[in-house]
């Protein structure tokens, strides 16, 4: 396999991952979503499947955002760190989605205080984020090295980078309220439960790839 179609393997698996552990944190069902860096819309599909009114999504990649046109209610493109809101339109959005996003922006509390002035009052926000605290990342430290991959916790593209902890701050910083916190390891239950199992689970914040918050606007 050559390079180019390795590269194009990797964007495509980049631009195309879903997580239904969403759903645990948040019902869909009637509401209208904007799906920040929503990729090849695969995330806000999911969202649809389980109910979700209307899914507006934002992306910065072109080929993903057409790729996301064919799933989504509608698609802006352009970069979250310059979006004007006003490009969002009027109506308000009864929850944000920030998937695997925010590591990416070198202000990421500015954005989402940004955006969530199109966040209705009680509007729910969800976000995953990768975890510095990991096992591997610590194991790497140890090792005097810190990997440049093109995905995951050492994906080359990350700005910023967060333990649970800082998190929650960057939530609470744009003015959000945190409900929950869970540890997030795969979507695979054998390995969740391995990791679950090795962690002995008091340790299992170190075997979380991320965290998936849940939060609300204040009233």
């Amino acid at each position: 396999m050559t390079g180019g179609v390795l590269a194009r393997a990797r964007r495509h698996r980049y631009f195309s991952d879903a997580k239904p552990a969403f759903l645990s944190l948040i019902d869909p069902r009637g509401l209208r979503v904007l799906d920040l860096g929503c990729g090849g819309g695969h995330n806000g599909a999911l969202l649809k499947r389980a109910g979700a009114r209307e899914v507006v999504g934002v992306e910065r990649d072109a080929a993903a955002a057409a790729q996301a046109r064919r799933q989504l209610d509608e698609v802006i493109e352009g970069d979250l760190a310059t979006l004007d809101p006003a490009r969002l339109g009027d109506a308000p959005f009864d929850a944000i989605l920030a998937s695997d996003v925010l590591e990416h922006l070198t202000d990421p509390e500015l954005v989402l205080a940004r955006v969530i002035t199109r966040l209705r009052p009680g509007g729910a926000v969800v976000v995953s984020l990768p975890n510095v605290a990991h096992v591997w990342v610590l194991a790497n430290l140890l090792m005097k090295r810190w990997p440049r991959k093109d995905s995951g916790i050492f994906d080359r593209t990350h700005l910023r980078f967060f333990g649970k902890h800082d998190m929650v701050r960057l939530l609470e910083g744009a003015g959000l309220r945190v409900l929950r916190v869970e540890p997030y390891f795969t979507r695979f239950t054998v390995v969740r439960l391995a990791c679950l199992t090795l962690s002995l689970y008091v340790f299992r914040d170190y075997w979380a790839r991320q965290f998936l918050l849940l939060a609300e606007k204040p009233h």
